[in-house]
């Protein structure tokens, strides 16, 4: 659960900024592209999982 909190704390922007352009394309253009939202977490999830370690700290690059 932490390697979530994690992510979320530095990169809290960058998956809200998702969810916005998904919410005007699907606004502006066609209604489809509301299905990337519930697509969101699976890709957060991993990086998560492969980012951080179980303190929720980055883990170092290898």
């Amino acid at each position: 659960m932490k390697q979530l909190l994690g992510l979320w704390r530095d990169t809290w922007w960058l998956w809200l900024g998702f969810v916005v352009i998904s919410v005007v394309l699907a606004m502006a253009i066609e209604w489809f592209f509301a299905l990337l939202i519930p697509c969101l977490p699976v890709p957060f999830v991993y990086f998560a999982i492969n980012r951080y370690d179980e303190d929720g700290n980055e883990k170092a690059d290898l």
